[in-house]
């Protein structure tokens, strides 16, 4: 039987589990609708703001994070939608009446402080207007973070169980939590959420950055009329941490879980699928290439899913993390070295100097330039691996199984 992608999770059906995130690729009805006809199989508005004077937005506000002239991330100092909730309501309803099979939650954030009646309000208009759930942003690293609110809220677990607690009275529909990844104890604030009523947790949001400073005019990027400020980094760059994140919570708690952070292909979302999330949610990648990329993820997975025998999402949610063990669980025998392919070397000496000013001086170059490894000095590192700049021509191997190779030559 054919793999599918369909997945219930958090009591809602998703035809797919790739979402788009809270972010600019949701501003709007009509960019949701599109997105929702290249096959995305559900989106987070962008967060709702009760009071539109306290989220009016800056230029510029979005930052790339360049690395050999790519684009790695995005610094952005963006607050919420500058849409009435009113029009918002008017937009769920439509959007879900021409896709009632896609998934739309309604994203959610304080503006003048944690002020009950506010979000017992919306919360209850968005329910009522079809939403399939909400996700309640705790996580927000700049902007309303300043005032209490965003990240600051999902620092607390008693603030967390406070919200929480308000939205619950307005609503039964599935309700997630987003946290940040910049606390202390994550895990912990997982549990306050779950213990609280929360049938999901999504993680992570931006990581709070500066991502560059104008060395000539001593401004901050991106710069507002001469002045800077912290805003939010999102893309490749913060995937480690995203990865990170979800695994922790994944090895706390029992409910779903939406992985975010740096997901721009097929292998990421899968490797957050293996770390416990349920669903991904993307943003950065979709700001760079479009909202065609749902193809490449769903055709990925599903080409991984048949080539690995699994039927559905679920069979491998979580596999990774029976490996994933504390550090001083790692084995200490378990000794490697380096070698090198002659054939697909391309003589480039880059295993050397790394390895000759950050290893252990076991690489030296013979008079054709090919990296001539010193198996006693070579303490398996994995430095020069990470350097070769050509796929599978530095490999680690055991010590043992080395020795074995040499006893039969």
């Amino acid at each position: 039987m054919a793999p599918t992608l369909a997945i219930e999770t958090a009591g809602i059906r998703f035809p797919n589990p790739f979402m788009l995130s809270s972010a600019p690729p949701t501003t709007t009805p009509e960019m949701i609708g599109r997105a929702f006809e290249a096959g995305w199989g559900g989106a987070v508005i962008k967060t709702l703001a009760y009071d539109l004077d306290l989220v009016r937005n800056v230029d510029p506000r979005i930052h790339g994070v360049h690395l050999e002239g790519r684009v790695i991330g995005f610094s952005n100092i963006e607050l919420g939608s500058n849409r009435p909730v009113e029009q918002w309501i008017e937009d769920i309803r439509s959007l879900k009446s021409q896709y009632p099979d896609k998934v739309l939650l309604a994203s959610l954030l304080h503006t003048e402080g944690l002020v009950r009646e506010q979000w017992i309000e919306v919360a209850g208009k968005c329910s009522e207007a079809g939403v399939d759930g909400l996700e309640l942003n705790f996580s927000c690293s700049h902007g309303m973070a300043e005032g209490g609110g965003g990240a600051v809220v999902g620092q607390s677990p008693e603030l967390i169980r406070r919200v929480l607690g308000w939205v619950r009275e307005a609503t039964g529909k599935p309700v997630f939590v987003k946290l940040p990844a910049g606390i202390e104890n994550l895990p912990q604030k997982a549990r306050a959420a779950a213990e609280a009523g929360a049938s999901a947790i999504s993680a992570i949001n931006t990581l709070n950055c500066l991502p560059g400073v104008d060395i000539y005019n001593f401004t901050p990027y991106p710069t507002v009329a001469g002045k800077g400020a912290f805003g939010g980094l999102s893309g490749t760059a913060i995937k480690p941490i995203g990865l990170r994140c979800v695994a922790q919570i994944a090895q706390q708690v029992r409910i779903p879980i939406s992985g975010i952070g740096g997901i721009g292909t097929w292998q990421d979302a899968v490797e957050y699928f293996l770390v416990g999330a349920t669903t991904v949610q993307v943003c950065s990648a979709v700001m760079r290439a479009g909202y065609r990329i749902v193809e490449d993820l769903a055709e990925g997975v599903l080409d991984y899913m048949a080539r690995m025998g699994f039927r559905r999402i679920d069979d491998f949610v979580g596999l990774a993390l029976k490996n994933l063990v504390k550090h001083n669980s790692l084995s200490r025998d378990y000794k490697l070295v380096s070698t090198v392919n002659a054939d697909t070397c391309t003589r480039c000496g880059l295993c050397a100097i790394a390895c000759r000013d950050g290893g252990y001086q076991a690489i030296e170059l013979d008079e054709n330039r090919l990296p001539v490894i010193d198996q006693e000095k070579c303490d398996g590192c994995g430095l020069c691996v990470q350097i070769c700049p050509v796929p599978e021509c530095m490999k680690l191997e055991e010590k043992k199984t080395l020795g074995k190779m040499e006893e039969q030559r």
